[in-house]
């Protein structure tokens, strides 16, 4: 074969044509964008009159700031995207709380409105996403990105992120990647600086929508390299300005935010992975998951927590599947990246868009979610489309009319549009699904029985419908219903704090047996400690059993446990003006004023029991005498430094927790402590000082974890 044959077949292979001075650009159908747009729309019309499910309330209803509509903006620009559910995971996403706090201005807490805006920007993204394929495969004809814009908005995997209302966050961050990738592409083209400022204000608002937006950063050289002759090097080179826009952005979260670092939970429920043998085994089976999900979207699930997916071994047939197919994907992507084909442009984009998934269950040991594969699936359609032209010998790296192009080659239109139009049957029925949260968790309990996760959250929902419920045979058979599910997910994780709570609220609310409720309020303490809600709870049964003192403390380990908890800062407050403000539990102390053996001991317990009854002078005096009697019992001085604050002497307990810290620079409780003290006196540098070192130590006891 001539050298001239040659490279004309492979240029037939070809994604696109090498960029030349002589290089032919086909005007851009923007029409067609606006049918994917309209398509995209209706696919998810059906969702608009839904409620707010899953995690909307804590995005919604329960964020305090996006509550206060536009004036609570300013506020969530500097908090963690959970920060009133007391979850310090680092995520800094701000644009879609904003968006929600907008909405709440004009009209509040209105689903109806939140699902619209959701189906809107989707449809937007179909558009932009078609536009960005035609320039990117301009050599091909419009009908090749028409066909991967309609199976991608068609795809069912995306029914998480579009019905779901928090799935904004992905939404905008896919909508501003796209929109970079177009004004990137357009600056190449016209070397305006307007469209390379456009391109970094993308960008920017992109990280702001999703920190995983940062695989910009890396798609942009993918795209740059596939668009124009230059080297992989050159490309990267060109991709240096929205680097920069990245490193500001961390810069930004780190001046607002205070840390970088994330809290990361060690609860197995949403973390099953933890364990070194299992994380990279499990991670391989998962890969495998994601590509028979895409390939397969059924059954489809808004859950896979533990023990969904249980964790494997290297020995696992899955996990060697998925082994075998990482690496043949990835020698394929680097054999065909080199000659620019379809096929190394799809998987690197697979892969790259992927990585942060992958990489949340080998470095935290998290689980897979749907949502995970909101851009991955862009990668299956172009190869799935270019996989369908090779097999039914179907040209479409050509310029010619498509109308014309199109009669031509009837089986390649026709065998899409049957997968089209099953995607889109799947998504429009799946979508129905996230009506409500009953609907949802009852739907999907059918395949997820072993989830704990699941049968909580319908224990949860049970439990609300019996708290509403008026007809008494109804109330029953919902609290009977919350019990069944509560107990399952405690069968499936025998310390799942959250279903022992449920269990618990259900026989304060519904089926009223005190002695129950607080034996499972404590069992949900012992299991998840730092869950705040048991603790008030608890507060409220022993208030209304007549024991303030005992109801002081547990409202007062609720608000330690959860700053931002309203109703227990105001039950705390209220029992304080009645005379009430007790930190040590009344339940757990007692003393023996007759006994002879008058040691450390003794004086540690009966400062415990001045504590527990609001006289901290004796207090004081008593844990002083145990500290004479022996110096070493770091518990006493902790307690003295709690004293000497509620005493409001706080050069005191500062003094206090600074001798803890210098026989254990670790202690955390010393360290809140004078962050707490610091923070009293006016002192906010030294407070921020002390609350990252807290911070760190906790950081670095997750990660030994795994």
């Amino acid at each position: 074969m001539s050298k001239a044959k040659e490279k004309n077949k492979r240029a037939e292979h070809s994604n696109v044509k090498k960029a030349t001075a002589k290089k032919i650009i086909q005007p851009i159908q923007f029409a067609w964008g606006i049918i994917i747009a309209i398509i995209a729309f209706a696919l998810y019309a059906n969702t608009i009159g839904h409620e707010y499910t899953l995690d909307d309330s804590g995005a919604i209803t329960e964020n305090r700031y996006v509550q206060e509509g536009i004036s609570g903006i300013p506020n969530l620009m500097k908090v963690d995207f959970w920060h009133f559910s007391n979850i310090h995971l680092g995520y800094y996403r701000p644009l879609s709380l904003i968006t929600f706090a907008i909405e709440n201005e004009f009209t509040k807490n209105n689903p109806q409105l939140s699902h619209f805006i959701n189906v809107f920007i989707f449809a937007l993204s179909g558009f932009l996403l078609f536009i960005v394929l035609s320039k990117l495969f301009y050599s091909f004809n419009p009908v090749f990105s028409f066909a991967i814009a309609l199976l991608y908005i068609a795809h069912p995997i995306h029914t998480e992120i579009v019905a779901n209302v928090k799935g904004r966050d992905e939404l905008l961050s896919f909508l501003n990647l796209m929109a970079m990738l177009w004004f990137s592409l357009k600056y190449i083209d016209t070397k305006k600086t307007m469209h390379l400022a456009a391109g970094l204000i993308f960008c920017y608002l992109g990280m702001l929508s999703k920190e995983t937006a940062l695989t910009g950063v890396a798609l942009l050289p993918l795209f740059v390299y596939y668009y124009t002759d230059l080297n992989f090097i050159e490309c990267v080179k060109k991709s240096i300005l929205p680097f920069l826009v990245v490193v500001l952005f961390f810069i930004q979260k780190k001046y607002l935010l205070g840390t970088l670092s994330a809290i990361v939970p060690t609860d197995i429920v949403n973390y099953p992975y933890t364990q070194g043998s299992v994380k990279i085994p499990t991670t391989l089976l998962l890969f495998a998951f994601c590509l028979k999900l895409l390939l397969l979207p059924h059954p489809l699930r808004y859950d896979y927590s533990y023990n969904q997916i249980p964790a494997v071994h290297m020995n696992n047939i899955w996990a060697l599947l998925g082994l075998l197919l990482f690496f043949a994907g990835a020698y394929l992507a680097y054999k065909e990246f080199v000659k620019k084909s379809v096929w190394g442009f799809a998987i690197s984009l697979f892969y790259i868009t992927l990585m942060p998934s992958l990489a949340f269950t080998i470095l935290r040991g998290g689980i897979f979610a749907e949502r995970f594969l909101f851009f991955p699936s862009l990668a299956y359609c172009i190869a799935l489309v270019y996989g369908a032209s090779l097999v039914l010998k179907t040209n479409v790296n050509t310029i010619e009319n498509a109308g014309e192009w199109l009669k031509q080659n009837m089986k390649f239109v026709a065998a899409l549009a049957v997968i089209f139009l099953l995607y889109s049957f799947k998504t429009v029925n799946r979508n129905m699904v996230w009506k409500d949260n009953l609907t949802l968790f009852s739907t999907d309990i059918k395949t997820g029985e072993n989830s704990a996760q699941n049968q909580r959250h319908l224990a949860n929902q049970y439990v609300y419908l019996a708290s509403n419920e008026k007809d008494s045979i109804k109330k029953i058979e919902y609290a009977t219903n919350a019990l069944k599910a509560a107990k399952q997910a405690s069968r499936i994780h025998p310390k799942f704090g959250e279903a022992d709570y449920l269990t618990a609220l259900v026989y304060q609310l519904i089926m009223p047996n005190s002695d129950s409720a607080i034996y499972y309020y404590n069992q949900a303490i012992a299991h998840a400690p730092g869950y705040a809600i048991p603790y008030y709870n608890l507060g409220i049964i022993y208030q209304g059993l007549g024991k303030n003192n005992v109801a002081s403390f547990y409202y007062n380990e609720a608000v330690k446990y959860n700053p931002e908890y309203i109703e227990a800062k105001a039950a705390a407050d209220n029992l304080r003006k009645a005379g009430f403000d007790v930190y040590i539990n009344p339940l757990s102390v007692s003393i023996d004023t007759n006994t002879k053996n008058k040691d450390h001991n003794y004086y540690f317990n009966l400062g415990n029991y001045y504590a527990s009854q609001n006289d901290y002078n004796n207090a004081v005096a008593s844990y002083l005498k145990s500290i004479e009697m022996n110096p070493n019992n770091e518990n006493v001085y902790i307690n003295l430094g709690n004293c000497y604050g509620m005493l409001k002497q706080y050069d005191k307990g500062i003094n206090i927790s600074l001798q803890i810290l210098a026989k254990n620079p670790t202690s955390k409780l010393a360290l809140k402590n004078l962050a707490i003290m610091y923070n009293m006196t006016g002192d906010a540098n030294r407070s921020n000082e002390y609350m990252d070192k807290l911070r760190k130590i906790e950081e670095s006891e997750s990660k030994s974890l795994y």
